[in-house]
């Protein structure tokens, strides 16, 4: 009796606050609006009302008329659905039937004495017409104070809401109003316009009671999903009961079925644009609740409710509880869904969780946001203790497989989008009478042998980088976790590397890289040393200087920068192994000792030790 009223109150006041401010723009003050709009609604409501309750009157006075069509369309639908007397599967539902609830067992109905003073007549009558007046009054009066003092009521909501950051809470609580209005008023013209072409057409069609259907249909659509299928039963059966054949229940379906479709496909997502994100279980949740707490007005009220309680925990940081719980949007992180499967052993999913990103991202934006984010998480789990040895394994091993997974089917969707490419370019020649221009044989690879610092999450990491680095470009090669320093050094020699890319990650991981650059310029002073510190988010101009002190040449933190870098250093790395280094020219400094020079890139921005 209370919460309904406030409930009607709420809803009416979002959907009628925007007509309101409209005639408020044009001059009219705020009392002669609320009163225009709401006595507009009023008498709106009222004229509906009337002719609905004239429909039901005649309704419950011509149906039992048609007892004997109805008898007569049920003996036909059992005859089409099970057979006819002689069909054996009509006859087993029949057996079925009497031995369930049979005849002869059917007691005659006791009719318990009432009390039939007109006293008790009217109060039965009397308590629910007092009950409902009593109920449509008060929301009528919480409507038109709302509206009078819908300031008043914001910032009441903003001193229980703000905790100290008024400026943020207030844009935040006009704005999801706004919102909310504007979703509420354009779902009631939607639901609205609806009911009508209902009307409408069941009244071409030739059904009667055609506005008593159309209300049912508008009520009805404010039931998330399966509102305008519930809507459509009332007509149908009635179609079924009162007419002639087939074909007018037929009409009434397809009437429903075309003007639903071209609601969901055309009107709604033109007319509400971006949706307000309301999850699917949330909502048909949200309608069991409230229509198990308030009976049929809290169902149709669920899907106002819960809009209006998912805004205000998209917008109110006290109430985010309700934008996690209510909302559709993923409430883990790409990073941490990923890293969260891969603990619980569902590798599927995490491939799963990878390739939706890479259907809207670039794969070296995956490898930083995803996979690179997970192993850095991985290591710290594993360094707090709250993973042991064997989650830790298998973390690794299945990021490993991934990895070459999906740097497969991005480079097939790459090769595609070339192929696409050339057959274009090629079509753009043949319409020129331009011959295509000849492609020249590319130089040899250049050779880069990545070795991680540490562990074997380091060694996944330089994975990802050969997988980003085209093979036609360069030669890559990464060595095992389990090389000793003086081995490396000795594949360094043997492979002649242009770059060598020692791969870390953090937390931890900086003194083994420390060691390796010290030992790596000792030993190859000309040799280009790039590290690769992924993820690393803290201190990096600390952690950079403390690299560069060490002998690397740079400091790269991400994958998409690792990838800039090589192709920035690509020409002048192909010089280097054609030409040879320049006879002269300034020998930069590193620490007091003179190195030998080792190229300039081109003129694009890159960050290195050296500036």
């Amino acid at each position: 009796s209370i919460f309904i009223p406030i409930a009607l109150a709420v809803f009416f006041t979002f959907v009628l606050a925007p007509v309101v401010m409209r005639l408020q723009r044009r001059g009219v003050g705020r009392l002669t609006a609320v009163i225009l709009v709401v006595g507009a609604s009023v008498v709106t409501f009222g004229v509906i009302s009337w002719v609905v309750a004239l429909q039901v009157s005649s309704l419950a006075s011509t149906l039992p008329d048609k007892t004997n069509s109805i008898k007569e369309k049920l003996a036909s639908a059992k005859s089409w659905v099970v057979g006819g007397e002689d069909s054996r599967f009509g006859q087993m539902i029949d057996d079925i039937s009497e031995e369930i609830a049979p005849k002869s067992a059917q007691k005659p109905m006791v009719v318990e004495s009432k009390d039939t003073s007109w006293t008790a007549q009217a109060q039965a009558y009397a308590s629910p017409a007092v009950e409902f007046l009593g109920q449509s009054m008060f929301a009528f009066i919480l409507i038109v104070f709302m509206l009078l003092k819908k300031e008043d009521l914001r910032n009441r909501i903003l001193r229980l809401a703000a905790h100290g950051r008024m400026t943020t809470a207030t844009k935040a609580v006009d704005d999801a109003s706004r919102r909310v209005s504007s979703y509420l008023f354009t779902q009631l013209a939607i639901n609205s316009g609806f009911g009508l072409l209902i009307t409408i057409g069941l009244f071409a069609i030739g059904v009667k009671y055609a506005l008593l259907w159309g209300l049912i249909a508008t009520l009805m659509r404010y039931v998330p999903y399966i509102g305008t299928w519930v809507g459509l039963i009332f007509p149908v059966l009635f179609s079924v009961a009162v007419s002639d054949g087939w074909g007018q229940p037929a009409g009434v379906l397809a009437l429903f079925l075309i003007l639903e479709a071209i609601c969901n496909n055309v009107i709604e997502p033109w007319l509400y644009g971006v949706s307000l994100g309301v999850s699917q279980v949330a909502q048909l949740v949200a309608a069991a609740f409230w229509s198990f707490l308030w009976g049929p007005v809290g169902l149709i009220l669920s899907g106002p409710l819960t809009t209006c309680l998912l805004v205000l925990g998209k917008y109110v940081p006290a109430l985010k509880f309700l934008d996690v719980i209510l909302g559709d949007e993923p409430p883990l992180e790409p990073q941490v869904m990923y890293f969260q499967r891969l603990t619980a052993r569902d590798q599927d999913e995490a491939a799963d969780v990878i390739l939706t990103q890479l259907k809207t991202v670039d794969l070296a934006v995956v490898y930083d946001n995803v996979l690179v984010a997970a192993l850095t998480m991985t290591k710290a789990a594993v360094a707090d203790g709250d993973l042991d040895a064997d989650d830790e394994k298998y973390v690794l091993a299945a990021t490993r497989e991934l990895v070459e997974e999906t740097a497969d089917e991005a480079a097939r969707v790459v090769a595609h989008d070339k192929a696409d490419e050339a057959a274009a370019e090629e079509k753009a020649h043949e319409a020129a009478e331009v011959p295509p221009a000849k492609v020249h044989d590319p130089a040899d690879p250049v050779r880069v042998l990545a070795c991680p610092a540490r562990d074997l999450a380091d060694q996944v990491s330089l994975d990802m980088l050969h997988r980003l680095l085209e093979p036609e470009k360069w030669e890559v090669r990464v060595t095992s976790v389990d090389t000793l320093t003086a081995e490396l050094i000795d594949v360094v020699e043997e492979f002649k590397p242009a770059v060598v890319c020692i791969g870390s990650l953090p937390p931890g991981g900086l003194a083994h890289t420390r060691y390796l650059c010290k030992r790596l310029r000792k030993r190859f002073p000309n040799l280009q040393i790039v590290v690769g510190r992924w993820g690393q988010q803290e201190d990096v101009e600390a952690v950079r200087k403390e690299m560069a002190d060490a002998g690397a040449d740079r400091m790269l933190t991400t994958m998409v920068a690792a990838r800039e870098d090589f192709r920035t250093w690509l020409p002048v790395l192909i010089a280097q192994a054609t030409e040879g280094p320049p006879a002269a020219g300034p020998s930069p400094v590193r620490n007091g000792v003179a190195r030998p020079h080792i190229g300039t890139p081109p003129a694009r921005e890159v960050v290195t030790s050296r500036g």
